[in-house]
């Protein structure tokens, strides 16, 4: 376990060392958002850089998710993002509790909120397995989701998540990042925020990622109070 853990978190201390070298060589400079432009082209002015905290669930002391399909997914995302100007990297690994392998039922989705706060990073869970499930309704497995409280409990008050489960695809966590950032569902089977998509070229629209560039933007403004 011990030998796994070293070698995962030095794995994952090689992407924030990665980007924060990048960062202090003058290669992605801070920009002012206030004067952001809409992204209406594809290359955007400058780069929107989006800090990750993972929380990555444990089963049996041994965690349940691997890093090479993680690690595959933070490629798919930077590869569809970063023509609209952003860029999603790894600040923060946290690993989690026995218990929060499986996020089934409200009271899951609620519990991970515990360790969601409003830091300034999008929080992403890597779990085993995610179903959309409640009293009223039967289970249903599904990818990933995105989370956000909608409630009155002041201590709850802007947080926000994503979840990932051990047998996503590789899109899974550019679509659920597509939602944190103000996307809806599309039918296009080709589209990335399609729940069926398919296809060798999954993409966002280019009304879509004037979105995202909007929602990324937005994101980084409030984490800067």
């Amino acid at each position: 376990m011990q030998r796994w853990l070293g070698r995962s978190l030095m794995a994952a201390a090689l992407w924030v060392v990665s980007t924060a070298s990048a960062w202090a060589s003058g290669e992605h400079k801070v920009p002012d958002l206030r004067k952001d432009r809409p992204a209406k082209q594809a290359k955007a002015a400058y780069l929107l850089r989006i800090p990750l905290t993972l929380h990555v669930a444990t089963v049996v002391d041994r965690p349940a998710f691997e890093p090479r399909r993680l690690e595959r997914a933070l490629k798919r995302a930077n590869s569809s993002l970063r023509r609209y100007g952003i860029e999603v990297y790894v600040a923060r690994v946290v690993l989690m509790p026995e218990g929060n392998a499986a996020v089934r039922h409200r009271k899951d989705r609620r519990r991970l909120a515990a360790f969601a706060p409003d830091d300034g990073t999008v929080h992403v869970f890597l779990v085993k397995t995610v179903e959309l499930g409640s009293v009223l309704r039967a289970d249903r497995g599904v990818r990933g989701l995105h989370w956000r409280y909608r409630g009155l409990l002041r201590k709850l008050r802007n947080r926000e998540y994503l979840v990932v489960g051990g047998d996503a695809p590789s899109t899974t966590l550019v679509h659920e990042l597509g939602h944190l950032f103000g996307l809806e569902h599309d039918d296009g089977r080709q589209n990335l925020m399609c729940s069926c998509r398919e296809g060798p070229r999954q993409i966002f629209s280019a009304s879509q990622g004037a979105q995202i560039r909007r929602g990324a933007a937005a994101f980084l403004l409030r984490a800067r109070g």
